[in-house]
């Protein structure tokens, strides 16, 4: 044992007081099992109304650590630390993503509740399911050690497994949970190894320095990486790419991209849409700390470790992934599949704002659009549970005439695919706007092009969607006597306002999101 045990003991007790939100979500959790044994199988529902408080008071901290970053701004007092001798972030940036992934749980559970795929004596399980991922999830978006960032991911992904294998006498579900597995291991397994190399060469584990112990980061060990071993280049490119693959595989880049159409569609609805957002915005939340860790802003505009283009290899990632989720979206059927290429497309306009590495107003707009996809994603989610629930499937054939049952939950999911394809006056038309002037601003008018061209390809899937629902003659056969739940006409009602909100009222949230990114420049 270490001489110095009881002191690093001692701060991290301390610590705790930092990572409240964490604390809150664990004890809910804890509670949560215990509860679901206790109550009798037809009242396990109750489990989800437990969570959903466990959750609110999580945002609540949450925004109170917020308040008090604003605090430290005005005083002019440092807004970032690292805690727990080194291993998690302590700042706005983990703040900020902790407020989505909390947000994004907490409508899923809304979600949950009613959704008739879910009901069974197992269904308190899917609850805390998605309670431990949002946890893992949380902890990966302030993550500033590679063995945490490893861990964190690990925890979210394995219990993401579970969740898409929920249907258990779904052959397709059962599908689904295989090939989550296969390939997450795949990316986990080549993500450590690199790391493991990293590691090596570098002699740390932490990606930033850390003034309370005088520690160098890897930011800072790259930087002199050229003049240390300036004849082993490749050999470090080698290994950065098996580190990002496990990053492009969480947020279903191109070409890590495969398990996210047999996943979305085999998963329940509901864990379908939780994944689009919350385990996609931590995966963003570490890819955009390595970059700057990797890349650090204003360092070597064009060239870093003497490797020129490395904002080019990321720009040929996001639009490989852009086109090819939207190219593969045209001929699809099921709309969940849809939405699945559609996710894989938003990840390459997002990935195309972190094409500009040498400073972080690209990322910042990577954050809007973050927040925007939360509402817009999530809601047309909302809209396909109740439809499902009403017509007994997610095929186009049939929701076909669901205008007629539901007219506010398909006028609402119309709202959220113009959004999706960044018509105005939706926000996501502020979304792709502010990446495009990012990239304007740099000279990338390919990528711009690019990105007005693949929002058209877009625009004839969702409108697809949209026709089926609102236009076409309903399938008298499949529709079910299920009356929809209050609650998912007042979610989507309250995701469209919202998306009206942010069009017309953006810069308060797009100056947030330049602020959390200070303590990455």
């Amino acid at each position: 044992m270490p001489e110095n045990f009881p002191n690093i003991l001692s701060w991290n007790l301390l610590h705790l007081k930092y990572i409240l939100p964490e604390v809150m979500v664990v004890a809910t959790f804890l509670l949560a099992i215990v509860f679901d044994f206790a109550v009798p199988v037809e009242r396990r529902k109750t489990t989800a109304y437990l969570c959903m408080l466990g959750l609110i008071a999580a945002l609540w901290l949450n925004l109170q650590q917020h308040q008090g970053f604003m605090a430290d701004v005005a005083l002019g007092q440092p807004t970032h630390r690292t805690i727990f001798s080194g291993m998690i972030f302590y700042d706005q940036f983990g703040n900020f993503f902790k407020f989505i992934i909390l947000l994004g749980t907490l409508i899923t559970l809304l979600l949950s509740v009613h959704a008739r795929e879910l009901f069974g004596k197992n269904h308190g399980e899917f609850f805390l399911l998605l309670l431990a991922v949002c946890l893992g999830g949380m902890f990966l978006a302030s993550a500033s050690n590679l063995l945490m960032i490893y861990l964190s991911l690990e925890a979210l992904s394995i219990l993401s497994y579970a969740m898409a294998g929920y249907l258990r006498r779904d052959r397709k579900s059962a599908e689904a949970g295989i090939k989550y597995v296969i390939y997450g291991a795949m990316a986990s397994g080549i993500m450590i190894f690199g790391m493991s190399y990293l590691y090596g060469l570098s002699g740390t584990l932490n990606l930033f320095d850390d003034p309370a112990t005088g520690s160098k980061g890897i930011a800072s060990l790259v930087l002199g990486f050229e003049s240390k071993y300036a004849a082993s280049r490749g050999a470090m490119v080698a290994i950065l790419v098996m580190v990002f693959l496990g990053f492009l595989y969480k947020v279903a880049a191109v070409p890590f991209h495969y398990w996210s159409p047999d996943v979305y569609e085999g998963a329940p609805t509901t864990a379908t849409g939780f994944f689009s957002v919350v385990p996609k915005a931590a995966g963003f939340a570490v890819l955009i700390r390595v970059l700057c860790a990797f890349f650090p802003p204003g360092f070597a505009e064009d060239k870093w470790m003497g490797y020129p283009g490395a904002e080019k290899i990321v720009a040929v990632i996001a639009i490989a992934t852009m086109c090819i989720g939207n190219l593969a979206a045209l001929g699809q059927k099921n709309v969940k599949r849809m939405l699945a290429y559609s996710s894989i497309a938003h990840a390459g306009y997002m990935l195309a704002g972190l094409s500009v590495l040498d400073d972080t107003d690209g990322a910042a707009a990577v954050l809007f659009y973050l927040v925007v996809y939360l509402f817009m994603n999530l809601g047309a989610f909302v809209s396909l549970v109740a439809l499902e629930n009403v017509f007994g499937g997610s095929d186009l054939e049939q929701l076909r005439g669901a205008v007629r049952r539901e007219p506010i939950l398909v006028v609402a999911l119309c709202a959220f695919l113009f959004s999706l394809t960044g018509l105005p006056p939706l926000a996501g038309f502020i979304g792709k706007y502010l990446i495009m002037v990012k990239l304007a601003d740099r000279g990338h008018f390919v990528m711009i092009l690019l990105i007005g061209l693949n929002s058209v390809v877009s625009l004839y899937y969702y409108m697809k969607i949209a026709k089926a629902v609102a236009m076409d003659a309903p399938e008298q056969a499949t529709a079910l006597t299920e009356k929809t739940p209050l609650s998912y006409n007042l979610l989507a009602i309250c995701k469209v306002a919202a998306l009206l909100l942010l069009f017309f009222k953006f810069e308060w949230l797009q100056e947030i999101c330049k602020q959390v990114l200070e303590p990455l420049r």
